[in-house]
């Protein structure tokens, strides 16, 4: 499944022994709600840890730590915005956040991705109150937004009064290259809170990510996220400071990027060997947790996932992370992340024997087209 990390690998062994060291004899501030946007040692953790990795200059006071990022845009929206204000979001883009803002009553516009990232409207109608962004590895497409777009990005957004909500996706599995900096890190004060989740580095069920925020909002955000939602996890709060803290997280992270970075070459190779470097999408870049494969626009990519799930091999169809009909194509997210390398060839053989199935039932001449490969 696209975006999956492989869960095999993750250090249970060393995670144990921090929990059990805590469990032994556990302070009773562990054990209670977790006031003020999570556990103080976690959040001095993250800001060591970002300050290193992302160019981010804060304080702890200005992270709050949530459940994820679903909780995060929600935070973040009902303090700072008003039903009927407008959210610009990314076309082809993550259906999570496009939910979340509507169900809080932000009317959202798609805007459509090129090679340097959202691309920004020549005139701002109706100023936004919200941009929703992920620019260090745009989701699902995969480019990474230029400079001169990030620039551009957030002085639309200072002349209009608009929040940047930046999605740091992926951007600690970066394969080659310089890291790419943050936008809240780009310039001072800039109108933008950054958020990140530990689901792809770890696990998806640890149910941990965090908001950084310019410091004139956190204490409406602490005040608004205790009464709100009540948080508490303050054990694995303390668990995941420590695993930090000792250096254990940005080990696991350089192992991680070497063996994804392996496995992606792979599948870029099969790619390459069996279909055409054509089927890979132009704006791949070295990042992620998975790529896109491009199809033939005249091919059905909903079918094709469905014809794939029956042989025991999930996808994502490209074509439902549109909104407009202008700029939509067919593809799959094809994730390598969780695929053992010896695995990954018979995946892709799966794959191969899905596509042509679809292809002889609907459009015979569609692979043929490609060199029949």
């Amino acid at each position: 499944m696209p975006g999956v990390p492989d869960l095999t690998e993750f250090p249970h062994k060393k995670f144990g022994r921090i929990f059990s060291a805590l469990w032994r004899n556990p302070s009773p501030d562990l054990l209670t709600y977790a006031y003020g946007g999570g556990l103080p040692a976690l959040r001095e953790a993250l800001a060591q840890h970002l300050a290193l990795t992302r160019s981010i200059d804060c304080e702890p006071e200005q992270i709050i730590i949530t459940e994820g990022s679903h909780q995060a845009i929600d935070l973040a929206t009902r303090i700072l915005g008003e039903a009927g204000e407008t959210a610009w979001v990314e076309d082809p883009g993550y259906w999570g956040a496009r939910t979340i803002l509507q169900a809080n009553g932000l009317r959202t516009v798609h805007l459509p991705v090129d090679e340097e990232g959202m691309r920004l409207p020549e005139t701002v109608t109706t100023p936004p109150r919200f941009i929703f962004v992920t620019p260090s590895h745009q989701y699902p497409l995969g480019p990474v937004m230029s400079l001169a777009r990030r620039r551009q990005l957030l002085a639309v957004a200072r002349q209009s009064g608009s929040w940047i909500i930046e999605d740091d996706y992926d951007s600690e599995f970066r394969f080659s290259g310089r890291p790419i900096a943050s936008l809240l890190g780009l310039e001072p004060d800039a109108p933008v809170i950054y958020m990140g989740t530990f689901s792809k580095t770890l696990y998806p069920g640890l149910r941990v990510g965090y908001l950084v925020l310019p410091k004139p909002l956190t204490a409406a955000f602490q005040a608004a996220h205790a009464e709100l939602y009540r948080e508490g996890h303050l054990m694995t709060h303390a668990a995941l400071a420590t695993f930090i803290s000792e250096g254990h997280y940005a080990a696991h992270i350089r192992r991680m990027r070497m063996l994804y970075g392996r496995r992606r070459a792979m599948l870029v190779n099969l790619i390459e060997r069996r279909l055409g470097l054509e089927w890979l999408h132009r704006d791949a870049s070295m990042a992620g947790l998975h790529l896109v494969l491009t199809m033939p626009q005249d091919m059905d990519d909903l079918r094709v996932v469905d014809v794939a799930r029956g042989k025991g091999v999930l996808t994502r169809a490209l074509s439902r992370y549109y909104v407009n009909d202008e700029g939509r194509r067919p593809g799959l997210l094809l994730g390598y992340a969780c695929v053992p390398e010896h695995d990954i060839a018979r995946k892709f053989e799966v794959l191969l024997e899905s596509l042509n199935e679809v292809a002889r039932a609907s459009a015979p001449a569609a692979l043929a087209a490609s060199g029949g490969r």
